[in-house]
């Protein structure tokens, strides 16, 4: 457990660790904005045990990231995915069910990434295709590109695309069970999941019949980059219409989702991050979360400004470190 005031250093510890584990900022922001004000550079550095495999990571302003694995540096930083199997659970996790279609398409994303080593294949693959095919689409408003210059951009979208939806269809069909039993537990309502496609004609006749509206929009409009996850609580949609005990509870019951399929694919559990989230919920909700921690036999990091919050049952077993100004103290044995 992780304690003390606001902006003292709590998440950045928990910042490091979602970075070593994914490659990626928890906050889904620019990397050079977790080098400090005024500083060149940050390096995060740490053992994993019981194997001692070592990662660092290391940024440089104005520089490509560098992420070495027992001191070999990687070839992509996307590489360091599923070495440090990470579930994480904020309460600015609660755009996913209450923000726009692309905080959920990157849930499923990051998620799919950490525990499906193929589906980061087809994503790299796919995003690089878009920015291609979108590049010429603006090229095009200049001049005339032949279908030729399109085609086998055109025909990658489409492979990976297709492939990246069935993954996420199947990851959704995983995740349901463990989500609505969650979800039962805590209020004793329904929760269902599905993806929402931008379109249900196969991509690729999509993308060649669109190619002429896609260059006066300058953008491809078809495709898993436009899709949506939609989640229905008690048969609502409960981005427009679930109250906020009903949005907390949903985001709760995803994580919980995961942390469950996530177990199970690797053979032991994540490590599970818990950001600040006690004092944002009621009794019920943590009391759940609690039992959640206390079920799990992985390591759990816990940040909240006072140990008190996360409850005498989690104190006993705890080892709580103070932070502040960026330094941490053990607080109890």
């Amino acid at each position: 457990m992780i304690a003390g005031a606001n902006a003292q250093g709590k998440t950045s510890i928990l910042e490091a660790l979602f970075l070593a584990s994914t490659g990626q900022l928890l906050r889904g922001g620019r990397d050079a904005e977790a080098i400090r004000n005024g500083e060149a550079d940050a390096t995060v550095e740490l053992t994993i045990q019981p194997s001692g495999t070592t990662i660092r990571v290391e940024l440089r302003a104005g520089i490509r990231k560098r992420i070495l694995v027992n001191d070999k540096p990687l070839a992509r930083a996307s590489d360091i995915m599923g070495r440090l199997p990470i579930v994480t659970f904020s309460m600015e996790d609660l755009e996913v069910v209450r923000g726009e279609p692309g905080a959920r398409r990157r849930f499923l994303d990051v998620e799919l990434s950490q525990h499906y080593p193929n589906y980061l294949k087809s994503f790299a693959t796919y995003r690089r295709s878009l920015e291609q095919r979108n590049a010429l689409l603006k090229e095009a408003q200049e001049r005339n590109v032949p279908g030729s210059e399109f085609e086998p951009w055109e025909l990658s979208l489409a492979e990976s695309g297709e492939d990246i939806r069935r993954r996420r269809q199947a990851f959704v069909t995983d995740l349901a069970p463990a989500v609505s039993a969650f979800m039962r537990d805590l209020g004793n309502e329904s929760i269902e999941l599905g993806i929402q496609a931008s379109d249900e004609e196969p991509l690729l006749g999509l993308l060649e019949s669109g190619r002429a509206n896609d260059i006066r929009r300058g953008s491809t409009s078809v495709g898993p980059h436009r899709d949506d996850l939609r989640i229905f609580v008690q048969g609502v949609d409960i981005r427009a219409f679930g109250s906020q005990g009903q949005q907390r509870s949903a985001v709760m019951a995803l994580k919980a989702g995961v942390f469950n399929v996530a177990g199970e694919l690797h053979g032991e559990p994540p490590t599970l991050l818990l950001d600040d989230v006690f004092s944002d919920l009621d009794a019920g909700r943590r009391q759940r979360l609690v039992r959640l921690v206390r079920e799990t036999s992985g390591q759990v990091l816990i940040t909240c400004t006072e140990p008190e919050q996360a409850g005498t049952e989690l104190l006993e077993s705890a080892r709580v470190f103070r932070v502040s100004e960026g330094a941490a103290t053990l607080w109890n044995g």
